[in-house]
């Protein structure tokens, strides 16, 4: 099956995300009452991450965060600009199992719903924890549920360890790439709003990465739509 073509408006859009989680990082009111730890965590991820993520999702959808996530309400309010047409956000004060865990009884839950398209529940987690028993319950119910888990690239010994433990498809992408990011998502969106099970996305730091928002804007120059 080929790769669906990204549109010239999908990757404009994209790139004004970007530029508005960018602004959004230097405007001190979007850090007030935030914990410091959680402002350096989050100022230090890609803009890509969200947009190429957000760009794909459907207001039927839901996000569940594990802890806060300051800049979410900026990349949604992109993607969704009136409130009622949103898609669901729910944040999750556990631990970052814990929260995999809630997600993917969202998910099973979800999978009453006959509209189509059909409801994707996505949990965005800080680090990527062994996920066991959430990995057992997509397995055995072909949840429509995606896990996306930041942090290094593995070793890999530890990252075929990993996708022998399990049937269910472990997806590694670039955080900074927001294009690489849109195509992951396209991919594990299919399978999961066609009832094919879910997907664990590792959102890698690339030690060096270009800047997210001056690579987004070189791929719509050479498109022409800059």
């Amino acid at each position: 099956m080929g790769k669906p073509p990204i549109s010239d408006a999908a990757m404009r859009k994209m790139y004004e995300t970007m530029k508005a989680l960018r602004s959004a990082k230097r405007d001190t009111s979007t850090w007030t009452g935030v914990a410091r730890n959680v402002k350096a965590a989050a100022t230090a991820e890609p803009e890509s991450l969200l947009a190429g993520i957000l760009s794909q999702l459907h207001r039927r959808d839901t996000v569940v965060t594990a802890g806060e996530l300051p800049l979410l309400k900026t990349a949604v309010e992109s993607y969704f600009p009136i409130s009622v047409a949103s898609l669901h956000t729910v944040v999750c004060n556990g631990s970052t199992e814990e929260c995999a865990s809630v997600a993917a009884g969202m998910a099973l839950r979800s999978m009453d719903a006959t509209r189509d398209p059909k409801p994707v529940t996505v949990v965005l987690l800080q680090d990527f924890p062994a996920l066991l028993g959430t990995l057992k319950l997509m397995e055995s119910n072909d949840l429509p549920l995606l896990v996306i888990a930041k942090g290094e690239a593995e070793s890999r010994a530890i990252a075929e360890k990993r996708m022998k433990s399990t049937q269910v498809p472990i997806l590694p992408v670039d955080a900074a790439d927001a294009v690489a990011v849109c195509r992951v998502m396209q991919e594990s969106l299919l399978r999961a709003r066609n009832g094919w099970g879910g997907s664990v996305i590792h959102a890698i730091a690339v030690p060096g990465a270009s800047d997210s928002v001056a690579g987004m804007e070189e791929r719509l120059r050479a498109r022409g739509l800059v």
